[in-house]
């Protein structure tokens, strides 16, 4: 399958990539960009890095087909520009929502082949979503994964911040809705239309909400897309 984006090694030397760690250190800036960034091969566009987020299907409690909505998981890319780092956009590259399962499952291992899972051993690597849900399920789909062979590896989920906090809903789509707000618009649709349709009138607990707002609210949180200052070690990786 080939690979939507790419990986591109830094422009240059490790010194140079020490001298901007030290100089960090020096103005007391608290992040520097990583070593390496990706490119979309069909666009062009500059990445940071790339997450995937997860939000699984509502508890059914009847058959109101208003309330029990689908799964949702979507791709987001961290866009590299002009820009502060720690200011990045966030750019909506693929999203998906099923009430199945399984075709969740399917599709994350497909979105993620598809922009780059391989390129670096952190690309992609884990999703941000409930890893408490639905726990049997993926350890058995995990187990099919490995014994398939073709180096596929298992899908790792991560919980979001404030993810235990009752009010993490709250939290959430006040993390989208700032996100979204057009006098400091950082979060962006492209082309898709499941996040653009849902937000307008969302329910509580929407998958859609706990997936994306999860992300961005730990993205903002953590800023891990970029590296800390404080790590001034830098390791030269092979290939």
């Amino acid at each position: 399958m080939s690979k939507i984006v790419k990986i591109l090694p830094p422009p240059e030397n490790w010194q140079l990539y020490q001298q901007r760690i030290d100089e960090a250190h020096i103005t007391g800036v608290p992040f520097v960009e990583k070593a390496h960034h990706y490119q979309n091969t069909e666009t062009g566009q500059l990445y940071y890095d790339l997450f995937g987020c997860i939000g699984w299907p509502t508890v059914i409690t009847d058959k109101n087909k208003a309330t029990n909505k689908p799964g949702y998981i979507a791709i987001v890319g961290v866009v590299k520009g002009k820009g502060k780092p720690e200011k990045a956009p966030f750019q909506l590259l693929a999203e998906y929502e099923s009430h199945n399962i399984g075709a969740l499952f399917d599709e994350m291992v497909n979105l993620r082949a598809q922009y780059g899972f391989g390129l670096h051993p952190g690309l992609l690597q884990t999703w941000i979503g409930d890893e408490s849900r639905f726990v049997l399920e993926l350890a058995i789909y995990n187990e099919g994964l490995t014994k398939a062979g073709g180096n596929k590896q298992a899908i790792l989920i991560t919980p979001p911040n404030d993810l235990n906090d009752p009010k993490a809903f709250d939290v959430y789509i006040r993390a989208i809705s700032a996100a979204l707000d057009k006098d400091a618009q950082r979060l962006f649709y492209g082309k898709n239309d499941i996040l653009r349709n849902r937000i307008r009138e969302f329910l509580d607990k929407d998958p859609v909400v706990t997936a994306m707002g999860g992300l961005v609210h730990s993205l903002v949180s953590r800023c891990t897309w970029l590296d800390h200052a404080r790590k001034n070690v830098f390791v030269i990786e092979e290939g």
